[in-house]
């Protein structure tokens, strides 16, 4: 039900829907603002999401296409950076849910008189203009704008008690965006990181779905030798390499419906020729026990060839400044090779294998085996 603000405003459905779709609009809140303006009848809105100061240009989103654009919007951006400290509507915006009038902290002699009107607002048009100033739990702040030309309707008391009346919602929604940016952008790092040691690492839903892959990852996809996607599943070639991955992929899913906080991780080297040598690390994600199993990423894999020079073996040396002959042992013994196991992998006699494994143990702080696997695995795991 639409909230009446007065005889001509009032908060629509529609505007509240446009609103929360906006932090996953490929322009975010591209839709809410233009809907904000024909709801307004005003000449522009926009949404500030990174407020200007010396040197650095605001982020500007419009509702509508703006007068100004191109090379002239570029000179223009570049003159707010360095004048941004003029802006008379900002500096009357200090804290949370202010809003203001500029024609309430700056008279038109004024106004015509000062360099920021000159060369940021006169060019796009704006002779009027109403802004809140809003920020979030996780410290982003923005201002949210509503713009006009001098002739025509004119922003006033009730358009101030509309955007009062927006902004619990817009305060959620704009929460909701920073929680999605800092999620996707802390990611986007790890895999990038991971991309570095040319580790793939394939994100799989609650329904045994992939849904992300990282560079590393799709380039083994396109290869085809060893991993394919089949059906929205990623699937491993080889009989007994591609059975063995979806057992894992399988009780890794079935782990995580069991106990939302489980710590499933199964490590294991591929045999089959087409695979020969390629490490796979599986890992259940934890979730919250009040959320969807199948909602968001539920499972990670990481790939690692040992024939390229990114390997699971120079992580583990990254990580626990291992030299290679002992990372290589710590990779074996992480995948549950016995101590005599490891020894016929590498070549090596049982009593030089045992003696690696005391000072790989010394380096790590651990005093045995299992304690080297699990801290490795998690060590790895968290990457994700």
């Amino acid at each position: 039900m639409a909230q009446k603000i007065s005889d001509t405003l009032a908060i629509s459905d529609d505007l509240v829907m446009a609103l929360y779709r906006g932090p996953l609009e490929p322009v975010p809140w591209r839709g809410f603002l233009s809907t904000l303006v024909d709801l307004v009848g005003c000449q522009n809105a926009a949404i500030t999401l990174q407020l200007s100061r010396k040197g650095l240009a605001p982020m500007v989103l419009w509702g509508k296409t703006p007068p100004v654009h191109g090379k002239e919007a570029r000179d223009i951006g570049n003159a707010h950076a360095e004048i941004g400290h003029l802006d008379p509507l900002r500096n009357a915006l200090h804290r949370s849910g202010d809003i203001v009038l500029l024609e309430e902290v700056a008279s038109r002699e004024a106004l015509e008189e000062s360099e920021f009107y000159r060369t940021v607002m006169r060019p796009y048009g704006i002779e009027q203009a109403l802004g809140m100033y809003v920020t979030e739990p996780g410290g982003l702040e923005c201002n949210i704008g509503l713009v006009h030309s001098g002739s025509g309707m004119r922003f006033g008391e009730e358009h101030k008690r509309f955007m009062a009346a927006l902004r619990p919602h817009f305060e959620q929604a704009l929460a909701l965006f920073s929680r999605i940016y800092r999620d996707e952008s802390e990611l986007e790092v790890l895999t990038d990181a991971l991309d570095r040691l040319t580790i793939g690492t394939f994100m799989i839903d609650g329904r045994g779905r992939m849904v992300r892959a990282n560079g590393a990852a799709q380039q083994l996809i396109d290869r085809g030798e060893t991993f394919r996607v089949m059906d929205g599943r990623l699937t491993l070639t080889g009989r007994s390499d591609g059975a063995r991955f979806r057992e894992t992929i399988d009780k890794a899913l079935a782990a995580r419906i069991a106990d939302p906080e489980s710590d499933f991780v199964k490590a294991f080297r591929c045999v089959d020729d087409r695979a020969d040598g390629l490490g796979i690390l599986v890992r259940a994600i934890r979730r919250e026990r009040r959320a969807p199993a199948d909602l968001g990423p539920a499972v990670v894999v990481y790939a690692t060839d040992a024939g390229r020079s990114g390997s699971f073996e120079q992580l583990i040396a990254t990580l626990f400044d291992l030299s290679p002959s002992e990372a290589n042992l710590a990779a074996l013994l992480t995948q549950g090779l016995t101590l005599a196991e490891a020894a016929k992998e590498t070549g090596l006699t049982e009593s030089t294998v045992r003696s690696y494994s005391k000072k790989i143990f010394a380096k790590v702080g651990v005093g045995r085996q299992a304690e080297l696997v699990r801290l490795i695995l998690r060590s790895v795991a968290m990457l994700g």
